[in-house]
């Protein structure tokens, strides 16, 4: 019986070490299943490229990075990737607007973006239906201060040193920290007045590869979108660089406004 014991105690260990740790989106856990209706999938070539975030039934807010001249695929409302669920729904781009390109353009600058204003509105190739799984987020109403506890999510990669995906978002709690510590991090980056830095200061809990253009929510309001952070991820003082929204709305209202037909 003993020994019986022994052996099974010695197979759960070896279980144990065998298996990867369920840091998904490095050190958060998986989203409440009806807690992002408005987080978005996107492929290119039929491979999660990035995440984004619906703002109406007909434009989609994610990093200029995440870009693929070829066409986006996008999926809305979905939670576990194997399991579809009701309401789901799958869009292509018709059209991507990356700033600073006027709503009167044919054309964009999409594909010479660099990490300075990493902002994009991908325009679906028709509406979307809003149901329980699949609503709007809502747009920020002021600037978050020095220590306002956020979430970021995704479907990023489990570590940071390895790309294996988890099936369902994951989300992590981090905060508003002070630009200065991003600019210490990344001095490279010269468009923090427009940005926000956010994460841990000792490090273990962030965002990762598979997350860029994904939602920096904070309260009910998206605050922010995923541009970039440290490799590999989750170390400390290496927090990450979320686009400010607030300083682009008067952007994408105009794009919206001007792109989108009117509904008799």
């Amino acid at each position: 019986m003993e020994v019986t014991k022994l052996l099974a105690t010695f197979l759960l260990l070896q279980l144990s070490f065998a298996l990867p740790s369920r840091n998904w989106i490095i050190g958060g856990e998986e989203c409440a299943e009806d807690g992002h209706p408005w987080l978005v999938s996107i492929y290119g070539s039929n491979w999660l490229q990035c995440s984004g975030v619906l703002i109406n039934q007909d434009w989609v807010l994610t990093a200029a990075h995440c870009y693929k001249r070829s066409g986006m695929q996008l999926k809305l409302g979905v939670h576990n990737k194997e399991v579809p669920r009701e309401g789901e729904q799958l869009r292509t781009s018709a059209e991507a607007k990356c700033y600073p390109d006027a709503a009167s353009s044919d054309s964009n600058n999409c594909a010479e973006k660099t990490f300075v204003n990493d902002i994009m509105l991908v325009k679906l190739n028709a509406p979307v239906d809003y149901n329980d799984n699949i609503q709007p987020v809502p747009l920020p109403t002021a600037v978050p201060e020095v220590g306002t506890e956020c979430k970021v999510m995704g479907w990023g990669t489990i570590h940071s040193s390895e790309e294996i995906y988890p099936l369902v978002p994951y989300c992590v709690d981090i905060e508003i920290l002070n630009n200065g510590v991003c600019e210490a991090a990344y001095p490279w980056y010269t468009a923090y007045d427009k940005g926000l830095c956010a994460g841990v200061l000792e490090g273990g809990k962030d965002s990762c590869h598979g997350d860029s253009g994904g939602p920096l929510m904070c309260g009910d309001e998206l605050q922010g979108i995923l541009s970039f952070g440290g490799h590999p991820c989750a170390k400390p003082l290496e927090p990450g660089v979320y686009v400010k929204v607030d300083s682009y709305l008067d952007w994408i209202q105009s794009i919206i406004e001007n792109n989108t037909p009117e509904t008799s």
